[in-house]
């Protein structure tokens, strides 16, 4: 097995839902469940508590939003809450004085690679769309950068979420759409990352905060979260349907900044009094 991003994000998945219930305080009654997007299906799919799958349809989770900005799900006990969440290799480096950013001054580093190559038929990439999902919509975007770099780490039964480093979008000072080369670097041993080439020192949180920020969410007035989220989607399916082109889904080749943009996405589906 190697370290790649699918990897990453199943590795830690399981430790951060588990997380997500014990900050939420949803209680033996409650149910938490979520929604991924599959590229395969071009669908949503649900997941419950015993990880059964279920396809969901984007105009099901539409209208499920919708019903729960209009207050008619919020009455029942159902939340919703969604973040952006964009797993990245962290490659070890031997620090060249030469071509380091100046933040960085251990002699070993990491470094994580930005996409940020435009697509051909949208125009856009996979980090320009999340960069618009943070920035315009107000969504909760990060660059989950793990410091696994050796993939025996892998295989342990307990996953350590202290080595998830999450950059937020929101310290990130462009959309990069330049068509230079640009990295996430990391200082060891803190972690601390710097937006590269031009330096600009970039924020990060790790898991605990993150469960905080979406418990935040969760609790505040339904209809400001899932309009975000419902906002979100309608970006994505927008930037879909300019990739299409009117063409069938056959016709057409797959967008992976675009597929890789709505696959960051998870919904949380947070039943308080144990509806299913």
């Amino acid at each position: 097995m190697s370290i790649n991003e699918t990897v990453l994000e199943m590795h830690f998945h399981h430790a951060l839902m588990d997380l997500f219930r014990s900050t939420f305080g949803v209680g033996p009654a409650g149910r938490i469940s979520f929604y991924k997007y599959s590229p395969q299906k071009e669908c949503f799919v649900g997941f419950d508590q015993a990880w059964v799958m279920t396809d969901v349809s984007d105009d099901q989770l539409f209208n499920d939003l919708k019903d729960a900005a209009q207050g008619n799900s919020y009455n029942l006990g159902t939340r919703y809450v969604g973040y952006f969440l964009q797993y990245k290799v962290v490659k070890r480096m031997i620090r060249h004085s030469k071509n380091n950013p100046p933040p960085v001054t251990s002699a070993e580093y990491g470094r994580a690679a930005v996409s940020n190559q435009a697509n051909a038929n949208t125009g856009k990439s996979q980090h320009e769309l999340l960069f618009n999902l943070c920035k315009n919509l107000g969504a909760l975007t990060y660059y989950a950068c793990p410091a696994i770099f050796d993939k025996a780490e892998l295989y342990r039964e307990s996953v350590d979420l202290n080595k998830l480093t999450l950059v937020d979008l929101s310290s990130c000072p462009s959309e990069f759409k330049d068509n230079q080369k640009h990295y996430i670097y990391f200082d060891f041993p803190s972690m601390k990352p710097t937006w590269c080439s031009e330096p600009v020192l970039g924020t990060s949180i790790d898991a605990i905060q993150m469960a905080r920020s979406l418990e935040r969410r969760l609790n505040q007035d339904q209809k400001i979260e899932t309009d975000r989220l419902l906002s979100c989607l309608f970006y994505l399916n927008w930037q879909r349907r300019v990739q299409r082109g009117g063409r069938r889904v056959q016709e057409y080749e797959p967008d992976k900044d675009l597929d890789s943009a709505l696959q960051a996405l998870t919904v949380i589906r947070v039943d308080s009094r144990g509806r299913t």
